[in-house]
């Protein structure tokens, strides 16, 4: 009798050393998991701060400007380009 107990109390904490191994290896393979998530998430952020800098450097104003000219054949808009309203609604009345 005194041996079956004996026997219970040392398979029970066989079972416990290893359901305490096996809690300790996931929880270290899930920590060295979270520090690459890390890792890869600070490697996209320094990615997004790098794309955003490049989008601002290449939406400059000047260099859009020169881009149209040169490959779109457009030119600057002059005042004289804009039209007064007067102006188009005399057009319009002059060809009813």
């Amino acid at each position: 009798m005194i041996k079956r107990t004996y026997m219970l109390i040392l398979i029970s904490v066989l079972g416990v050393i290893f359901f305490n191994y096996e809690i300790k290896n996931k929880y270290h393979h899930k920590e060295k998991e979270i520090v690459l998530i890390n890792k890869l998430i600070s490697e996209k952020k320094q990615n997004i701060k790098l794309m955003r800098a490049e989008l601002a450097y290449l939406s400059r104003p000047e260099r859009l400007q020169s881009i149209a000219e040169k490959q779109l054949n457009m030119k600057e808009i002059l005042p004289t380009d804009i039209w007064n309203i007067n102006d188009i609604s005399k057009l319009y009345f002059e060809k009813n």
